[in-house]
């Protein structure tokens, strides 16, 4: 599976085969099929792993502890930085789950309904349900989440001979990727106050 979904996250679904992944995995394509079915059930498990390993589950329910400012705080924070931790390798590079992510805005496949309602929209909803607890107003809101949101994925969309140019030369990716994170988090907390529990609509 790990073959796969390194395939996966350079291609994206339509441009790789189950001939080629069996082949860089030396394995027998008889044993996928058996398996996933068929490349679609493939690149839908590959997901589903790569979201449960990058903290999904968590991050979904993240403001479900909220019952105070700090708590609200400290939410805020590890939803920004669990988002920014599942987008970049330790490396400083893209990670596997940002690979697939940048395929599907950038070369949708016949999965992206299914990876934008299954994985991308319950991630955002918390985003929203956390800034609902600090903002009134519904289309404040959906600033504040697609300001967070792009601030974070902006560097995974770009093209990798690109991102240099958007970070000082004496600065590694990675150690970029948490500075980015601690800016969009100090702005948000600048920006908003935490006021009680509200929910998003």
């Amino acid at each position: 599976m790990a073959v796969a979904m390194r395939l996966f996250a350079e291609k994206g679904l339509k441009l790789v085969t189950v001939r080629e992944i069996c082949k860089a995995a030396d394995v027998n394509v008889a044993l996928v099929n058996y398996h996933f079915r068929n490349k679609n059930g493939l690149y839908q498990a590959c997901i589903e792993r790569l979201f449960h390993e990058n903290t999904g589950d968590e991050l979904c329910a993240i403001d479900a502890g909220v019952s105070d400012a700090r708590s609200w705080r400290e939410a805020v924070r590890g939803w920004i930085f669990g988002v920014s931790r599942a987008l970049w390798t330790s490396q400083g590079g893209i990670s596997l789950a940002a690979g697939f992510f940048r395929q599907e805005m950038v070369n949708p496949s016949s999965m992206c309904s299914l990876v934008r309602e299954r994985y991308v929209v319950p991630v955002q909803n918390s985003l929203r349900r956390l800034i609902a607890m600090a903002v009134d107003d519904v289309h404040e809101q959906y600033r504040w989440a697609d300001s967070i949101w792009s601030q974070l994925c902006a560097y995974v969309l770009r093209d990798s001979l690109w991102n240099p140019l958007f970070r000082p030369v004496d600065v590694e990716a990675e150690d970029w990727s948490e500075s980015v994170a601690d800016f969009v988090y100090r702005q948000v907390v600048a920006g908003m106050k935490y006021r009680a529990r509200r929910r998003a609509r």
